[in-house]
Order: structure tokens, then sequence, then C-alpha cells
């Protein structure tokens, strides 16, 4: 079977990391995996470097009308079974291939990340007409699918899953890299750090620590703009710059996430955040705000959840943690648990074998 997974965005991150994951259990299946994306984006450099076939193609939403007639191409030089759509763009380019394209059999699926609002007539029409399944990743992303129309037979259900083992080895030296101080207590998020990420809340509760404890290290992990980095370091008095690190885009997340004392998570909205499973992964005691599917993979002692946007609240939770080390190494050693028996990579075949023979 030749399966094709197309890709819009240029950075990395949890989509373009399932991705990727996804297209490794499709070959490790007997099956052939090509990636079709943006030129010059990390995804396509990651997947040439694991030997996929990538082709690259230049996708916005001003050139529908080159795309298009290049994609119906390639699906049949390349004899394409099976199509997964993981962004906006890249959906749509699918959309119209499927209803142009001369290729019969060829089957289409979208696979929905978030648990953004799918707004507007076309694109509701996308979802419960054009493509013939929906991947969800979530049960949060699988209520709103159906809130506007996809019915259950049509929905699929594969979510985020991370190499546990390989997390477990992790040994971090992010502190030395840093200079942080052995006796420091290291905070941090690591994402894309934007406002629907929710870096702003976490800033304004770090600060209300930081001012009371001077042991309290900020960790802002990931990519950053300069005028978000500007806006956050106003935030903070000029004597607690000397206490933040910015790292800028990793490659070794893991790393830094193990380096984090107490990691927060303090995202608007998720389908099933990779970032998230990793830091439970990496047994970080963790605080996210308490709404789904955070709360979900946090209850039952693994981790603490502050009301919706409350910055105090927040800087209450890490407080807790804090306080009390053996709250934190039971919510970190409840967590790593659970994402061991749940999402671990290793589950992540039998969910993509019973995909392909549900076509």
């Amino acid at each position: 079977m030749n399966t094709l997974h197309t890709e819009t965005l240029y950075n990395w991150g949890g989509q373009q990391n399932k991705i990727i994951n996804e297209m490794r259990s499709i070959r490790e299946l007997g099956h052939h995996a090509i990636l079709f994306c943006n030129p010059n984006s990390e995804i396509s450099r990651r997947a040439k470097s694991e030997n996929f076939k990538v082709i690259e193609c230049k996708m916005n939403k001003k050139n529908f009308h080159k795309t298009v007639p290049i994609f119906c191409k390639i699906l049949k030089l390349e004899n394409i079974d099976v199509v997964i759509a993981n962004g906006s763009t890249d959906s749509w380019v699918a959309a119209m291939s499927k209803i142009f394209t001369r290729k019969k059999g060829t089957k289409f699926i979208r696979e929905r990340h978030n648990n953004f609002p799918i707004k507007g007539f076309l694109s509701k029409a996308l979802h419960v007409k054009i493509f013939d399944k929906i991947i969800s990743v979530s049960y949060n992303v699988t209520e709103n699918l159906q809130k506007i129309g996809v019915k259950d037979e049509k929905i699929f259900f594969i979510p985020t899953f991370v190499d546990c083992n390989t997390l477990s080895k992790t040994i971090s030296n992010f502190k030395e890299e840093f200079n942080i101080p052995k006796n420091a207590i290291s905070v941090g998020m690591f994402s894309s750090l934007t406002r629907k990420k929710g870096v702003f809340e976490f800033a304004n509760s770090l600060k209300i620590v930081m001012q009371e404890n001077s042991d309290v290290y900020g960790v802002f992990g990931g990519n950053i703009s300069k005028n978000v980095k500007d806006e956050i370091l106003n935030i903070f008095d000029d004597t607690m710059e000397h206490r933040l690190i910015f790292t800028d885009f990793r490659n070794d997340v893991a790393n830094i996430v193990k380096g984090i004392d107490i990691y927060v998570f303090p995202s608007h909205t998720e389908g099933l955040p990779t970032a998230l499973l990793e830091a439970m992964a990496l047994s970080r005691p963790i605080i996210a705000f308490d709404i789904a599917p955070m709360n979900q993979l946090l209850a039952g002692g693994r981790g603490l959840c502050a009301s919706f946007l409350d910055v105090k609240n927040m800087a209450d939770k890490i407080r807790a943690y804090i306080r009390d080390s053996d709250l934190s190494e039971r919510c970190g050693l409840n967590a790593a648990s659970f994402v061991k028996e749940r999402y671990d990579i290793k589950i992540l075949k039998t969910y993509i074998k019973n995909l392909l023979e549900s076509l």
C-alpha cells in the first residue's frame, strides 16, 4: 500500500512529530510512506534523514491553482492508495484533488491534531462530506467532530504517542549549559511560545513566585518571536532578568524538559499535546489549566490543574510543588506510569494497522 502524508507547516512541533511516527509505523508494517510538504521545512529535513521519500511543493492559500494539479499528478505517478492530510492548507489541496483527480480508489483522510472549532459551511462540508475518514487524536476532538455532523463510523481514533523507552534514558545537562545554580528550582514550559499556548499566563504566575523565592528560575523553552520575548521581559522586574532562560528552538527537547523541576503547560486549547505527554513520560511534576484534555491526563494524582486563565491559582500550584517535594515526586511517577501504559509508541503500530485494514 502506498500512503501519502501531507503537511503545510514549516516549524517542528507535536503535529509534525506525530506525522513522522505514523510514517515509521506504516513502513514497519511493510507499506510505502511518502511525505508531501513545503520546501525547507523542518519535517522535510527530518523525513529525509530517515530515508523517507519526500516530495516538496510550495503550498499556501494563494496558489491552489498550481498545487492541486501537481498533487493530482503525484497521486497517479506514485499510485497512491491513501492520503492523510494534516494541516489546514494541505487539507484543502487534498480535498480539491479528490474532487478533480481521475485516480479512483484512493482514500482521503483528514487528521485533526487540535481542538480548534471547525467554522464555516465549506470547512464543515470538508469533514462531513469530502474526506472518507477523520482521524481524531482525543475524545474532545471527537466531540467537536460529532457536533458538526461527522458520523461516528467515519471517525477513527489515533491518539498521540511518545517513545517512553528513549525518554526514560534522558540524562539532562540543561542546567549546566545555562549555568543554573544547583540549589535553584527551575520552573518552565516548552512549546511554541505564543499567546494561545498560554505564555503570558505562565509569565505572570512565574513572576509572583519569583518575587517570593529567589531560588526560582524561569524557563521559556521553544520558538519565540522578538515581540513576544520583549512583552515577557516587560512583565518582570529588571532584577529578575538574570533568572530567566530563553532557549529558542532546540532539537533536544527531552534534555530541556528533564532539566525543568516544575513543568507548566498553560495552553488554552489542545488536541492531545505531545509536549505534555513527553513531560509526563519524563516524570515531571506538571501544572496545566483545568480544561480537557489536560485535566483528564493529569487526573488521579498525575499532576495539578489551575483554574482556566487564573494566574494567581497557577502560582498557588507552583508553590504547592515547591513546598511539598513528596507531592512532586508522586505526581511525576504516576504520570510516567500512566503514559507508558496508554501512550507508548509501541502501541501506535496496532492503531495504524487497524486504520489501513478499515479502508
